[in-house]
Parts: structure tokens; sequence; C-alpha cells
């Protein structure tokens, strides 16, 4: 017995030092393997109907994905991220800005609780030094963001080559993990079907709705003739993650701004195009793209965005919200087998 116990306590010794090894050797990779491994969720469909198309053949139909999602997701993101950083660079360094500065200060001055707040030099000069700290670190941001997607030549290889092995092995790579799971093969399905769903409605209803209300935010801003809309659309993408306000947060002061500096057309162009077309296309998109999958709440959407942009860079962007839909996940299952309200050994009414 003795000789048992010291053989599985070797081998569970070496089993996790082996685990250890393996984590330090995919660590500078998991990013990249994760949005692969949702980006095949998302694409799988697709990978479906090239298979008919191609009669059934695996790696045609996985590399015609792959060079759907560079197309479709990544040539579009790095052309326009170069675009707003080179626009932001030449903003950064145009009197323009200072003149938008100057603009705000005096709009500020004209609202009641603000009238004697620049009194003297010192805080319209400290409101100076902060926007132009502002400015500095939007384009400090910016040009590290570009520089993650254009520069890492390594992780995108990596990213793609998981995608491709992932749609034409998927099947089988799931049937692997059910096989290590201490769950049930019902909950095992659940967490996958959970999984998938969750991801594909946050993309589908959060990023994608975020990219439209971004773009045509830029588009309004252009035609109204704000200088630098690939930065606006992007900052109204990202703003559209924050509940309730959404873009409003960007496009709606910009419109008061105008309206009290003298732009009248522009700035009723701008309020009128943000409250009809910006902030309805959300309740227009989002539920043809969600469809029947779950969607996490907003809230936890835009901490979880955050959170995963601060812990993971820009990838973050993605995989913070997918690591808190494997929680919810989990926790459903949790609250179902275990709960109060749930069916499993958990609830004391189906005990006999």
């Amino acid at each position: 017995m003795r000789s048992t116990m010291a053989n599985v306590y070797f081998f569970l010794f070496l089993l996790i030092l082996s685990g250890v090894g393996v984590f330090l050797i995919f660590q500078p990779f998991l990013t990249a393997i994760v949005v692969g491994a949702v980006l095949a969720t998302l694409l799988y469909g697709l990978y479906g109907s090239f298979r008919k198309a191609l009669f059934g053949n695996r790696g045609w139909s996985a590399l015609l994905v792959c060079l759907f999602a560079v197309v479709v997701i990544v040539a579009p993101i790095s052309v326009v991220l170069g675009f707003a950083i080179n626009e932001a660079n030449t903003f950064v360094r145009s009197e323009e800005s200072a003149v938008m500065l100057q603009n705000s200060i005096e709009f500020l001055k004209s609202l009641p609780f603000f009238d004697n707040a620049f009194t003297d030099k010192s805080p319209s000069q400290n409101l100076a030094d902060s926007f132009g700290e502002i400015r500095s670190g939007a384009v400090g941001f910016l040009s590290a963001a570009y520089e993650g997607i254009t520069g890492s030549v390594i992780w995108f290889f990596v990213m793609f080559f998981s995608l491709f092995y992932f749609l034409i092995d998927g099947e089988r790579i799931l049937r692997g993990i059910s096989r290590f799971s201490p769950f049930h093969h019902t909950q095992d399905q659940l967490i996958f079907e959970r999984f998938a769903s969750i991801s594909r409605a946050m993309i589908k209803g959060t990023f994608v709705v975020a990219l439209v209300q971004g773009a045509l935010g830029g588009i309004a801003f252009w035609i109204a003739g704000i200088s630098s809309p690939a930065i606006w659309a992007i900052i109204m993408a990202l703003a559209s993650l924050i509940p309730m306000v959404g873009a409003g947060l960007v496009w709606f002061p910009t419109g008061l701004i105008l309206l009290f500096t003298g732009n009248i057309w522009q700035g009723i162009f701008v309020l009128a195009f943000g409250g009809l077309v910006i902030s309805l296309i959300d309740n227009i998109l989002r539920p043809r793209l969600v469809g029947h999958d779950t969607e996490m709440h907003p809230l936890l959407v835009f901490f979880a965005t955050i959170g995963g942009l601060t812990a993971f860079g820009i990838s973050g962007l993605l995989i913070g919200p997918i690591i808190v839909s494997i929680f919810l996940v989990f926790a459903e299952i949790y609250a179902h087998e275990y709960g109060s309200g749930g069916t499993g050994d958990g609830d004391p009414s189906t005990r006999e």
C-alpha cells in the first residue's frame, strides 16, 4: 500500500511539474491561442459552408476561413489604426488642436457653474496642460495598439495556425477535453454550448455593434468637418461599450460645443445624426445579430473589456469578456446542480 501511494504521489508530482513546464512554453502564445479558439467558434458555421462547397475538404475550407479572417477582420483594423495614428500625430502638432482647446474653454466659461473657473491664467493653463497630456496619451495608446497588431508577426502566425487546426480538429479536441473533465457528459455539452453561445453573442452583439456605431460616428464627424474623424470613430467605438451612455458620451458634447461656438448646422447635424442613427442602430442590429444566443449583461461586458485591456493589452478586448463568459457558464452549472433552485444533488427536494 505504501509503495502504491508513493507511486501515485510521484506520478502526481511529475504530472504537475510537466504541466508547469507546458504552461511556461505556451504562456507567450496563450492569448493568440484563445483568440484563435474564439474565432473558430464564431466562424465555424462559415467553415461548414465551405466544406459543403468543397465536397468535404477540411484543409482548404479552414484555409479559406483564415483568409476571410485576414481580409474582413485583421486588415481593416490595421488600416484604421494606422490611419488614426497618422491623423493623431498631425492633429497634436497642428494649431487646430490649440484652437479647439480655446473654444472648449470659452464654452465652459459660458456655463453658469464654470463662469468663475477661469478668472486667471492658471486654471486655463492647467486645463491646457491636462488636455495636452490626454492627447499625448491617446497617441501613445493608438501607437502601442498599432504596433501590437502589425508588429507581432509570430503572435498572428500562432493565432491563425491555432484557428486553422481548431476548425479542422475542433470536434476531436472537444472530445479529448471531455475525457479529462470531471463533469458529466451533459454538463460538458452545456459548458461547450453556453461558451459558444455567449462568445457569439458578445462578439456580434457587442463588438460588431460598437464598430458600426464608431464607423457611423466617424462618418458624421467627417461630414461636419471635424478634424481626425478616424480617431473619433475609434473613441466612439470604445465608448459604445459603456452601458447607458455609449457613443453619446462623445457625439453629444461635441454637438453642443459646435452649437455654442457658432457652427450651427454642424452641431444640429451631429446631434440629430447621433440621436436618430447612432443611438438607434443598437436596437436595430443587436436583436438580428444575437438571435437566440445568450447575451452577457452590458455592465459585465464593460468591466470585462476594460479589465481585459489592462491585464492582457489590446487582445484583452476579446479575452477579458471570454474569461468572464467562462465564469458565468460555471456559475450557471453550479446554480443548476447545487443551488437552492437546482435539480442536482444539492437540491434537498431531489434527495430520497
